[in-house]
């Protein structure tokens, strides 16, 4: 920045200051006359803040001064290189595309750095673009997912035996009606068959086998239902669910496994909450 009329304009700012990057040959083209002094304070306020490595600070320096003394190579280039840094490639793209179209015709060198430079840029925001689109989600903004452990099976051996138990406890309940009509006929044979046994004790014992089978059928029936009940409440159930958002910031609760993303800083994975 600081040879031929680059050398008269800023003269002032670069005495004291070491140079914010190298020199545009396309500066070379910058008119005589003298810049105005607040441009310069604020190109010297850019060169400190650039320095100290507070770039958006020297990218608003710098701007400041393009405002004050428009179409200055000097300070297209430089803002070029800032936002550069910054990584704000959309902009720097902008001005290094100013900044080529204030070189030279004549002056190829400097043309073909210029375009080099554009190349570069283009090429690292295409690859940015790239890269994001192919990444995979940031987990940090994924909704929480909670592996949830409650007691409780339903599946089929469970259907399957307390739907047996109801049907045995159904069908003890039918025949204990025969058995009762059935102990209801012995009962008043004696009197139509005028006390003869043989056709009472038929009917008893018709009777008894009715009662009998309605026993089995009963008792298996509550077996096989209280069964049921055991194999639904003694198992354990896994499966996974939305966090619910008064669960983030909170404890989980007893018997829950909550599995939640995290990030240290320099990279993602999964953390495990709950009791086991």
């Amino acid at each position: 920045m600081s040879r031929s009329r680059i050398a008269r304009r800023w003269a002032p700012a670069l005495a004291a200051l070491t140079l914010l990057v190298t020199r545009p040959a396309a500066a070379q083209e910058e008119e005589t006359r003298e810049p105005p002094s607040e441009a310069i304070e604020q190109f010297q306020a850019g060169q400190e803040h650039y320095l100290a490595g507070r770039y958006q600070e020297a990218a608003v320096a710098l701007e400041r001064a393009l405002e004050l003394d428009p179409g200055s190579p000097t300070l297209i280039f430089n803002l070029t290189r800032v936002y550069e840094l910054m990584g704000e490639l959309d902009k720097a793209i902008e001005f290094g595309q100013e900044y080529l179209r204030l070189v030279p015709e004549d002056d190829s060198e400097e043309r073909a750095n210029a375009e080099r430079t554009l190349r570069r840029l283009e090429g690292a925001r295409d690859w940015l673009a790239l890269r994001e689109a192919q990444e995979p989600p940031d987990l940090r903004r994924l909704a929480p997912r909670v592996l949830v452990r409650d007691r409780g099976v339903a599946d089929l051996p469970f259907w399957v035996t307390l739907g047996a138990g109801a049907a045995l406890l159904v069908g003890g309940g039918v025949v204990g009606g025969f058995a009762l009509r059935a102990q209801n006929q012995a009962d008043d044979s004696i009197l139509r068959t005028e006390g003869d046994q043989s056709a009472w004790r038929d009917r008893v014992d018709r009777a008894d086998r009715l009662a009998l089978s309605t026993d089995i059928l009963l008792g298996v029936g509550a077996a096989a239902t209280v069964a049921a009940g055991l194999l639904y409440i003694l198992r354990v159930r896994t499966y996974e669910r939305d966090a619910d958002p008064a669960e983030e910031g909170g404890e989980a609760s007893a018997g829950d496994l909550a599995v939640l993303p995290m990030s240290d800083g320099r990279g993602f994975g999964l953390a495990l909450r709950g009791t086991l």
